[in-house]
Order: structure tokens, then sequence, then C-alpha cells
């Protein structure tokens, strides 16, 4: 993962692409600021994320995703370590909201992030990504969102 001098390639695009990898061959749905779409995560390339809908494609820009579901599956992400930034978009944007995620790892609360909205636990928080469990109908969700992304914690606004 290369340095792009604390830009949010830095701290929200790589630390998403890499968790997008991970799921490859998966059945995901991906939530942006104004839609989600499900389908199942064929290949994730020079920051786009091509999704299988069934009957076509999506080629989704890596920088657009607020958050990964994995349905119905614990899923144990490996995230990049949380550091600390020095300058640019990484220190005003997603630094705080990192910091606060973390001082909230095991508590249940709800998060907003674009079209992905959901009660849950934080369980884990790398450089640019919380995960997240949500229960849904008697299993539990896998959720890796996109600290940029983040609109609130505790309130539900969709």
């Amino acid at each position: 993962m290369g340095q792009f001098n604390e830009s949010i390639c830095d701290c929200c695009v790589c630390p998403m692409q890499c968790v997008l990898k991970q799921l490859i061959g998966e059945e995901v749905t991906i939530f942006t600021s104004f839609n989600e779409k499900p389908g199942t995560l064929t290949e994730v390339d020079d920051f786009i994320a091509v999704l299988d809908l069934g009957t076509r494609n999506a080629q989704i820009p890596v920088s657009s995703i607020c958050a990964v579901l994995i349905g119905s599956k614990l899923f144990d992400f490996k995230l990049k370590p949380i550091k600390k930034s020095l300058a640019g978009e990484c220190l005003c944007n997603e630094d705080p909201i990192t910091n606060l995620a973390k001082s909230k790892i095991g508590d249940f609360t709800t998060i907003q992030a674009g079209q992905f909205c959901r009660e849950g636990t934080i369980r884990n928080v790398g450089e640019g990504i919380v995960t997240f469990l949500a229960p849904t109908n008697g299993s539990t969700d896998t959720v890796a969102i996109s600290s940029c992304k983040i609109d609130n914690f505790g309130l539900n606004f969709v």
C-alpha cells in the first residue's frame, strides 16, 4: 500500500480496497451514499470493485463505498494498523472518527454511513475501517465501514 501524502487514499480508499480484496468471491451488499447493491464481489483492482449482479456487473469506485456487508457470516478482517496522521484529510476526517470508534469497541450502537444504517456492536477498528456486527433475524451480519464515510453514531436518520 503506497503513500499518497496523507490524502484520502491513505486513510479511506486504500483500507477499503484491502478489505474488499479479502471478500472476492463472497456474496456481499455494497452501500454507497445513494444506494445499496447486493451481489458477488468478483474483482477489486485499481480502486474499482466489480460486483456481479446476476444479469450484469457493476463497477463501483472504492472511494464511493461507505460500507460492505457480509450477510449472516462472521468474517475476521485483516485491518491496517491505526496510525497518527500528520496532515491532510486523514488528520481532520479519519483520525477523529477512528479514535471515537476505538473508544466504543464492544459497545452496542447505531452507525450510519451513507445508505447503511444499522444497530450493532463495534468489533474492531483499523486505519480507515470500523468492523461491526449487526444482528439480523436471528443471525449476525459482519460489516466493514469506512471511517471517513460515517455520518453518525447513535442516531438513526434513515
